[in-house]
């Protein structure tokens, strides 16, 4: 292994670029493997190697090393203002002075403002040493990366004019994925707008107002694909941002998140024409009944990933949304939230599942058995049907409003109609499982040929409210019917790559 050439190398370090620790270990292995490792390491100096340092040690010698590729010029005039190696232990004053064997900065793709404003605040205390160290690091990382993929800068770093350092036309013309502050100064974006064209996806972590820089920024892109939102202590609209999303990249834009409250306006959602993952998260009363009816009438043919985390009853909503889709849906979250009076609406939205997405992978859906009801074959309100029709199913997500049978009639219908694919069934809710009938259906699943072990959580409630799973739960993971048995807090989302 250790006398593989470098192209070879090159190659198998290709699939180790996420694992900073392999590529730490492989730079230790001789030369041609160090300086093959190097430019994959240094992709991202912002991740630290928390197995192998201390963050303190990180920060440290992120700063030296940092220190030691700057120019003797840079040098001379840091020392001017103070900034030298008085501070510094004999270890790293060595590590300070020398010449670096590698030119690191010119391997960085990532540049993480955050994160390089913590390793300087760990050297100096005052903020003028920081600001001066923090402006000539972005002026080298900018200078000698020929090609800046990804930027995460926060409120205080607008003051740093990124764009107009030298080389950085050049460096953040590749930029393809930003994370922001829509309170950044406003100059910051038009700046930036001029080199940053290609950004595919794009994160305002903290959206409290309409930025008309940020607004510019969105139009002179030519491809946005992603745009993740996240609203807390909103100050305005953000309706600048949606007009420029809505006119310029409503052809581009794949997937769309919204995060704690309408960040764009929901009337600019029906204009995404290719979206395919749809992500509105959202607490309390922040749905006006304007925004309500334009979701229910969007029309998002491409749809394939459908979540949603809304607390009031949206279930007609979200039916309609379904209704509006082309038979792409492969994913459908409904939240951890649902209240009993989403009854009503459980019948058509299982019709619309069952009728509108026959390539469904992962499904929310209800039981709502109602003794009072004679007609027995509907206790289940179109959920037999919807799994009879979805078969591709992989997942489902059963809750349980109201489960009179104990879960007999549930574990039943799984057992008679389940396809061949599913191998992770989420039951929550206020009711209780008796154990008998859990192992009446694990000792089914496991005749089946083949056998898929199956992921099986509960919720706390329904735990609570049951007794002797354990016992149960224990017998069948020893046969390999279960693969795995949770029990949760709260719902959560199949866990997928998207």
């Amino acid at each position: 292994m250790s006398n593989l050439t470098a192209d070879c190398l090159y190659e198998i370090f290709q699939h180790l670029k996420d694992n900073t620790e392999s590529l730490h270990s492989c730079i230790l292995v001789n030369r041609i493997w160090c300086a093959t490792s190097v430019p994959f390491l240094w992709r991202n100096p912002f991740k630290p190697m928390v197995s192998f340092y201390s963050k303190e040690k990180y920060s440290v010698g992120m700063f030296c090393t940092l220190f030691s590729c700057l120019d003797k010029e840079t040098k001379e005039f840091l020392s001017l203002c103070n900034i030298n190696s008085t501070d510094l232990t004999l270890i790293q004053k060595k590590i300070f002075f020398n010449k670096p064997l590698f030119m690191y900065p010119k391997y960085c793709r990532y540049l993480d403002l955050k994160k390089l404003n913590i390793i300087i605040r760990h050297q100096f205390r005052d903020e003028v040493r920081i600001n001066l160290v923090k402006q000539e690091f972005l002026k080298m990382l900018l200078s000698k990366s020929c090609s800046i993929k990804n930027i995460i800068i926060q409120e205080d770093d607008h003051q740093y004019p990124i764009s107009n350092f030298s080389g950085a036309e050049i460096s953040l013309s590749n930029l393809v994925e930003l994370q922001c502050d829509s309170c950044i100064d406003s100059l910051f974006y038009y700046e930036l707008a001029r080199s940053c064209k290609n950004i595919q996806r794009l994160q305002i972590i903290y959206c409290r107002s309409d930025n008309l820089g940020l607004s510019s920024l969105i139009k002179v892109q030519r491809s946005l694909k992603y745009l993740r939102c996240e609203a807390y202590d909103k100050l305005g609209g953000f309706h600048e941002i949606g007009k420029a999303l809505s006119k310029y990249q409503s052809k581009s834009l794949l997937e769309l998140e919204l995060i704690e409250d309408t960040c764009i306006p929901i009337e600019f959602i029906s204009s995404f024409i290719n979206l395919k993952k749809l992500k509105i998260d959202i607490y309390g009363e922040c749905l006006n009944s304007n925004e309500l009816y334009f979701l229910e009438k969007a029309k998002l043919q491409k749809l394939e990933y459908l979540s949603t985390e809304m607390e009031l009853p949206r279930l007609n909503v979200i039916t309609n949304l379904v209704k509006n889709t082309m038979g792409n849906l492969y994913h459908i979250y409904l939240g951890s939230f649902v209240p009993e009076e989403s009854y009503q609406y459980i019948d058509s939205y299982h019709k619309a599942v069952s009728t509108h997405c026959p390539n469904l992978h992962y499904v929310s859906t209800f039981i709502y058995e109602d003794i009072d009801n004679i007609d027995k074959k509907n206790l289940s309100f179109g959920l037999e049907d919807l799994i009879k029709s979805c078969k591709k199913l992989k997942g489902i997500i059963f809750n349980g409003i109201r489960m009179e049978s104990e879960g007999f009639d549930l574990f039943n219908m799984i057992k008679r109609f389940a396809p061949i694919n599913l191998c992770d069934i989420k039951i929550v809710g206020n009711c209780e499982l008796k154990s008998a009938f859990l192992e009446w259906f694990l000792e089914f699943w496991r005749s089946r040929d083949p056998l898929t072990p199956l992921t099986l959580s509960i919720s706390e409630s329904v735990y609570e409210l049951s007794e002797d799973l354990e016992t149960v739960k224990d017998k069948f993971k020893e046969k390999g019917v279960l693969k795995d048995y949770k029990v949760l807090d709260v719902v959560e989302d199949f866990e997928i790559d998207y």
